[in-house]
């Protein structure tokens, strides 16, 4: 499914599925490296009990900064976000044996973004109804929805009304919209699943929440990996006023940050 089809389906759906976008080998090999790769603040706020979350790898790896730039998923994301992206998050969940319910949600109820970005699922290992596998509502992406704070999780206010269960192998892709509901089940197996999850932005939107530096991720539709200290999204006067009665402090400090030295401009 490529070009227009993506596209539309996308628009339609809130996510499409891309079977064998890698291969199993391939899913093994960035497991590995997600399991082999220290960095300071390996465990994410989310975990619980048998459900672990790493976040931020990719800040420390030069391997998962390769992979995650490569240009077979530009080429994808181009069709959808346009030539020019960044990455503002990435995440590895490990669900194992008797992990609960991860209730429906929209990422951006935990983000605070007003703009949306593209999660890139990919199945590490085999995902199913049992083991903790990953159920979408359809077209739920064209508006945000009410959230209220249960513990650390914020839970969509709500039933969803038609939902679906994707089951996938090992290298199958879900792309997904950050305001598409989702939720994954408890996992009743005795084997551990396992997904890596890529936050994808265009460069016409930043998150206000995160520091510098940013990695860019493709110019012009080209993987172009490197990390910056702004770039389009993050000059903009329209998006600072969008977050300007949040985010106040910040907005002065990048202020002065502006006028002290020149802007590292990207196209």
């Amino acid at each position: 499914m490529i070009g227009q089809n993506l596209k539309k389906n996308f628009e339609e759906d809130g996510f499409v599925i891309l079977r064998e976008f890698f291969s199993e080998q391939e899913a093994q090999a960035v497991l590995e490296t997600i399991q082999s790769s220290p960095h300071p603040n390996n465990k994410d706020r989310l975990t619980k009990g048998a459900m672990t979350f790493y976040s931020n790898i990719y800040r420390y790896s030069k391997e998962i900064q390769k992979f995650a730039a490569q240009q077979k998923i530009v080429d994808i994301l181009t069709e959808l976000a346009g030539p020019d992206i960044w990455m503002r998050h990435d995440q590895a969940v490990a669900k194992g044996p008797g992990a609960d319910t991860f209730p429906w949600h929209q990422d951006n109820g935990y983000n605070k973004l007003k703009d949306g970005h593209f999660q890139f699922w990919i199945a590490l290992t085999e995902m199913n109804q049992d083991n903790g596998g990953l159920w979408l509502q359809p077209g739920s992406h064209k508006q945000i929805l009410p959230h209220k704070k249960v513990g650390n999780e914020q839970v969509y206010i709500g039933v969803p009304e038609s939902p679906i269960a994707i089951e996938a192998k090992p290298g199958d892709v879900i792309i997904f919209s950050s305001f598409c509901l989702h939720s994954t089940t408890p996992n009743i197996t005795q084997k551990q699943r396992w997904a890596y999850v890529l936050e994808y932005m265009s460069f016409d939107y930043f998150d206000p929440f995160l520091e510098p530096p940013y990695f860019i991720v493709a110019r012009d539709g080209k993987s172009s990996p490197e990390f910056v200290e702004s770039y389009r999204g993050s000059q903009s006067v329209a998006n600072l006023l969008k977050y300007g009665m949040r985010m106040d402090g910040k907005i002065k400090r990048w202020v002065r940050k502006i006028i002290k030295k020149p802007l590292h401009i990207s196209r």
